[in-house]
């Protein structure tokens, strides 16, 4: 009889075992995909190990409110007498009160004990959610960020035991993403998707860096309406626009800001954009090819110094990673799957001439894609009439010229900022599929995408363009929200009556 109960404890015993095994092989098989977002995409505190500590990036309300306040007088005494320098003198240093704890060192290292706060996730959380984010300071060196994503994905791939992880990044989080792999390899990578990404540059930053600022009514009006697409109230805000339009507001904005610059352009840049966002080797690693000598060119004429050290590191970047890009790209490639997703059918940044250039609102749909060519927005594309394979719906976008055309998607109407549900849906079908997939994979994501949120989804590109809703639509459901919350609030003593 001892011999029965304990064979059939020692059964149990290792019927146990089998079954806490399969749960850490469960655990396994699900890869980790670690997110890493772009510029400006986390706040920065004057304390990153103090989550208490004051945020210094974007700034509080109370330091904006200030600012405001401050400025109103000066702002008051403008409209009559005109004079840029008194403007200027109230302007800039209250700027700079707000922007330069943000600035580097000479150096381009960040200062002190400010940056973004980021704590390891255990290793239950990543087990019950594989789909982690790395938070690292945008304004840093790539090679900085690089050898802290180094440290990250260890962590994840040896500590938690999961063996490899799959990085999908976002906006200049790709130029630290290749950062990292042309200096630690793939070895501990399954696959990569760069999502929307700075490889090639922000074409913003080139223009920033070489102070060009020329706004234009047509300019702003686009970018305006790529900023509410979609949006909850955008048929009530394009109205806004219009009438703002109408009554002359947007040409007196466009007017005042470029008379602004026109006036106080050296000392803007000498004595506050230079020291805070030329400061930042995240912007020069950011600045299109053809534009980093015209870019140090102007620095150098509003008579800021770049200091040796500062130098050194921006051209150790161009040297190992602008410089090879593409064989940098094709090497990844050959090792591990990669996957490409780009942006479009919105203006750019309306700093200068770069707002006809299709984008995502922010960065320019060929730079995203490794080089499709595409048709300017202020070009009317021509709808293709008969099926052609890498050729957009609309006509606007020629897929068989990127780095990698059957690797690379493009989603209509899906603004740089939009982190949709749906949109990680996609790319983690992407990165967890075995092998490397293809715009020919899934029949529900083909090459050309178009994100519809009213819909709630992703789908295929029919090249028709979306109808906004109408302003009187908005103000009906403004009235029955209304209507809705004065129901509650009357219900609702009524109700407590009762209990």
């Amino acid at each position: 009889m001892k011999k029965a109960i304990s064979l059939f404890l020692s059964l149990i015993l290792v019927l146990s075992c089998i079954s806490a095994a399969s749960v850490v092989v469960q655990a396994k098989a699900v890869l980790p995909v670690i997110d890493l977002r772009g510029f400006m995409s986390s706040q920065i505190y004057e304390d990153r190990n103090d989550p208490d500590s004051t945020r210094l990036f974007p700034p509080e309300k109370d330091g904006l409110l200030t600012l405001a306040r401050r400025l109103l007088p000066s702002i008051t005494r403008f409209t009559v007498d005109k004079n840029w320098d008194v403007l200027g003198n109230k302007l800039i240093p209250a700027l700079n009160e707000l922007l330069l704890p943000v600035a580097a060192d000479e150096k381009g290292d960040v200062k002190g004990e400010t940056g973004p706060l980021f704590t390891y996730p255990s290793k239950e959380e990543i087990r019950k959610n594989p789909d982690i984010s790395f938070v690292y300071d945008w304004r840093d060196d790539p090679y900085v960020s690089a050898s802290q994503l180094n440290d990250f994905v260890n962590y994840v791939a040896d500590d938690c035991g999961y063996g490899k992880v799959a990085l999908e990044c976002h906006s200049y989080a790709g130029v630290v993403t290749l950062t990292y792999l042309a200096t630690y390899g793939t070895e501990k990578i399954e696959s990569v998707c760069f999502n929307a990404t700075a490889v090639y540059g922000a074409a913003f930053a080139g223009e920033l860096m070489q102070g060009k600022v020329n706004l234009s009514v047509d300019g702003l009006t686009a970018f305006l309406e790529g900023l509410i697409d979609q949006s909850e109230y955008e048929g009530l805000l394009r109205g806004l626009i219009t009438i703002f339009d109408d009554l002359g507001g947007l040409a007196f904005l466009c007017s005042f800001i470029n008379d602004l610059f026109d006036h106080l352009s050296s000392r803007i840049w000498k004595e506050s954009i230079v020291p805070v966002f030329g400061s930042w080797l995240s912007v020069w690693d950011m600045v299109p090819d053809d534009e980093q000598e015209a870019g140090r060119a102007f620095v150098a004429k509003t008579g800021v110094t770049l200091s040796d050290a500062f130098r050194s590191r921006t051209d150790k970047f161009d040297a190992n990673i602008r410089s090879r890009r593409a064989p940098l790209l094709r090497s990844v490639n050959d090792q591990r799957s990669l996957y490409v997703i780009a942006r479009y059918g919105y203006a750019g940044v309306p700093l200068g001439g770069i707002w006809t250039a299709n984008s995502d609102g922010v960065l320019t749909t060929e730079a995203e894609s490794f080089g499709a060519t595409c048709d300017r927005l202020d070009i009317m594309s021509v709808p293709k009439l008969e099926n052609m394979p890498m050729i957009s719906p609309n006509g606007a976008i020629d897929a068989s010229t990127c780095l990698f055309p059957s690797q690379t998607w493009f989603i209509r109407n899906c603004k740089h900022t939009e982190h949709d549900p749906v949109l990680k849906e996609f790319t983690g079908k992407l990165l967890r599929s075995k092998g490397q997939q293809t715009v020919e994979s899934f029949a529900e994501y083909p090459q050309f995408l178009i994100l519809d949120k009213s819909l709630g989804g992703l789908f295929s590109d029919d090249g028709f363009v979306r109808s906004p809703r109408k302003w009187q639509d908005d103000i009906r459901m403004l009235l029955r929200k209304l209507i809705e919350r004065i129901k509650a609030g009357i219900r609702f003593p009524f109700a407590k009556i009762k209990r």
